[in-house]
């Protein structure tokens, strides 16, 4: 607040006191209170990365420097094996250093700093250690890791679910951002990934979406949109109305309006849920399956993931729903064919309780993670299916798909995990649902 404010405060309580003789106590009491809170310069030292994960093709980024007035800072920068250190020399070959093109930077605390990216065009992670001392004995370490370079421009790699990259005529890629409400320590706001999808123009399915599941996503913040309509496209890539399912009434011919990204996993904001309602996280679905084994175990990843309300039991449950079709379509309601599926599928990611949640995932052993897939015939056979019958090792899913995953995790722990057979002690409740 600013100090004009309380100098108009003072004169006007002081008025009041006058004219009603309360005791001049309270009056020292209550300017005390709001003028200890008005002192900017009390500020806690902190430092963070405006973006700690960033795409390939980020050629920017911005050191945050929190502090109190008087207290200084020094950063300095140590790449990975993937990149050239700026301590040797050679700073002109750096991907990553202050604008000055340097691996130190110093000053005043209470500012931000601009960091200079180059793209990542290797098929490898990057990152760089940005060490944060103050002069109040404050000191950090902050982690900058850039993504992996894309065959595709509209194909993104930070996520660790997202499956390898397929080239298809009719495909496209589309990771959809939104903003969220900030809700505990576990997330500072600002625009995150919603999700991402892999959308078959020709047959008006997205073969899959992928996306992260925690409590900031589901704290539920707002009511279900019902939202049904076409992607707007009011972000890139653009998918234009005419490769898009009409959703204004169910499909018809016992198929419904099945979400792959639910609707219940993105209560966070009203646009948040919104998007699980566009056309391209859309896929027909059996009116009895989808009521029936789906949304049981759409109500189970929800008890996997981590929350925001009780402790952290691992920091991100990702997932990725898909479609598999067989060349099989209907006609929705505008007349357009779509694909329908005969089997929907599932596959989760995840962190063993109790680990630690500051890690990247692809930091991890194959020892401290569990995966999992999941398998359904889409029709009224399934409606009573047993999750752990649908359970399968992730290898399956591939094998059904022909897509590949945990391309992001090292390749070791990646072909441990897709072969794992499901571990029900690690997934509460798949035995008895």
């Amino acid at each position: 607040m600013y100090p004009c404010f309380y100098l108009s405060f003072y004169w006007m309580f002081s008025a009041l006191l006058r004219s009603t003789g309360w005791p001049g106590i309270l009056f020292t009491t209550l300017l005390v209170l709001f003028t200890g809170c008005s002192n900017e310069d009390d500020a806690p030292s902190a430092a963070s990365l405006a973006e700690p994960i960033v795409n390939c093709n980020t050629t920017s980024n911005r050191l945050i420097l929190q502090g109190s007035s008087g207290v200084s800072f020094e950063a300095v920068i140590t790449l990975d094996e993937n990149g050239d250190d700026t301590t040797d020399g050679n700073e002109s070959e750096a991907w990553c250093s202050f604008e000055s093109n340097t691996s130190v930077a110093n000053g005043s605390a209470g500012r931000e700093v601009p960091l200079v990216l180059e793209a990542n065009t290797s098929d490898k992670y990057r990152s760089a250690r940005i060490q944060v001392t103050y002069t109040d004995g404050y000191s950090t370490t902050l982690i900058l890791w850039p993504m992996p370079a894309s065959p595709d421009p509209q194909f993104q790699r930070p996520w660790a679910e997202q499956p390898v990259y397929r080239a298809g005529a009719d495909y496209i890629y589309k990771t959809y951002m939104t903003s969220l409400l900030s809700s505990g320590k576990y997330l500072a706001g600002g625009k995150r990934r919603n999700f991402s999808i892999c959308f078959d123009r020709r047959y008006r399915v997205s073969l899959w979406v992928a996306y992260p599941l925690h409590g900031c996503y589901t704290s539920p913040r707002v009511a279900r949109s019902n939202a049904w309509g076409y992607d707007p496209n009011n972000q890139l890539p653009e998918i234009a109305q005419s490769f898009q399912a009409y959703m204004g009434r169910s499909y018809g011919s016992g198929r419904i309006r099945g979400h792959q990204c639910p609707s219940a996993d993105r209560y966070n904001t009203s646009a948040t849920n919104e998007m699980t309602f566009y056309s391209t996280n859309i896929m027909p679905q059996n009116y009895y399956f989808n009521d029936g084994a789906w949304s049981t175990l759409e109500n189970q990843i929800r008890n996997w993931a981590p929350t925001i309300v009780t402790s952290m039991r691992y920091d991100t449950l990702f997932v990725v729903t898909g479609a598999h079709l067989t060349g099989a379509t209907i006609t929705d309601q505008s007349g357009k064919q779509v694909g329908n599926p005969d089997k929907c599928w599932k596959v989760l990611l995840k962190q063993k309780r109790g680990q630690n949640e500051n890690r990247q995932i692809w930091e991890f052993s194959a020892d401290e993670l569990q995966s999992i897939g999941f398998i359904f015939p889409n029709d009224a056979s399934s409606a009573e299916m047993k999750l752990l019958d649908a359970a399968c090792p992730v290898a399956e899913v591939e094998r059904l798909t022909g897509f590949t995953f945990f391309a992001n995790l090292d390749p070791a722990v990646a072909e441990e995990l897709r072969n794992r057979e499901p571990d029900a002690t690690q997934w509460p409740g798949l035995s008895s649902l």
